[in-house]
């Protein structure tokens, strides 16, 4: 199968493990299938079978077994070093022809053989958030007014609209992906309060409190980083305080997805859903 692999530091510098065969190649991928589980349960005292305590994924172990060939083998051994770091950050990149994805993590070990005929290596990556990234997010948007200009320009002197009102509060989505969180952007065009939301299954996030014109609340749904934010005059505040109790954080689940604004003045509000497709295994 032809892959891209394409290993990042924290300072942007890239280094493509499959360039060429005169470079390095990467001969095997160990840990692209989704990571273990841990499941742990407890026996029923004199009965049969037992009962789950709790079940959670294991963090993700990525192993790269490659080779250097041809001539400045010693140099680009030093240039890997410089860009592949025990204990730091490090982004990987993986593209074949149907998927296009990013894992993050941190270099466990880096081990090269100097010594013979052919120059081999493995490196060892520990990926604590379990998940490969679509390259690109997707955008879905609700706002009273919605631009309808478009390219290429009408050549005819008829009328064409540049934008039309929408009268239906619903921002609809498709998750191609798993399970995961994603990012809400509340934009005030007036002063009041920001508009509720609600799933397919009632549940509901409400912010307390109103916003004035100009400001962004921006809330973060994923596991491990979850935030409310107030962005005014240029500077992030922290209002995850004002969440009103009950308030779910959402995830988007497989498939379609719809997200209702319910409020008096819901078309003074631009509200932007962002998101990445995450995979478990690919």
């Amino acid at each position: 199968m032809k892959f891209t692999l394409i290993l990042e530091d924290e300072n942007g510098e890239q280094i493509n493990m499959t360039t060429t065969a005169n470079k390095y190649m990467a001969s095997e991928i160990d840990g692209l299938y989704p990571p273990a589980g841990t499941i742990s349960t407890s026996t029923y005292a004199g009965t049969d079978g037992s009962y789950l305590n709790n079940a959670f994924i294991e963090k993700r172990n990525l192993v790269i077994s490659f080779q250097m060939r041809g001539i400045n083998i010693e140099t680009r051994r030093h240039v890997l070093y410089r860009v592949v770091k025990p204990s730091r950050y490090i982004k990987v990149y993986y593209r074949t022809a149907n998927i296009d994805v990013y894992a993050e993590g941190y270099v466990e070990t880096c081990t090269v053989s100097n010594f013979s005929n052919l120059t081999s290596g493995q490196i060892s990556i520990i990926c604590p958030d379990i998940y490969w990234y679509s390259i690109a997010p997707t955008y879905a948007y609700y706002s009273y007014i919605m631009g309808a200009f478009h390219f290429p320009f009408p050549e005819s002197d008829e009328p064409f609209p540049l934008g039309y009102y929408n009268y239906d509060p619903v921002i609809r989505f498709t998750n191609k992906g798993d399970e995961v969180g994603f990012t809400i952007k509340i934009e005030a065009l007036k002063d009041g309060p920001p508009p509720s939301i609600y799933n397919d299954f009632g549940e509901y996030l409400i912010i307390n409190g109103s916003i004035n014109a100009g400001e962004v609340i921006t809330i973060t749904t994923k596991t491990g980083n979850k935030t409310i934010t107030l962005t005014r005059n240029g500077v992030d505040y922290n209002i995850i305080n004002r969440l009103a109790a009950g308030s779910t954080w959402f995830t988007l689940q497989k498939g379609e997805n719809a997200f209702f604004l319910t409020g008096k003045n819901v078309k003074d509000f631009r509200v932007t859903i962002i998101h990445t497709d995450a995979f478990l295994g690919v």
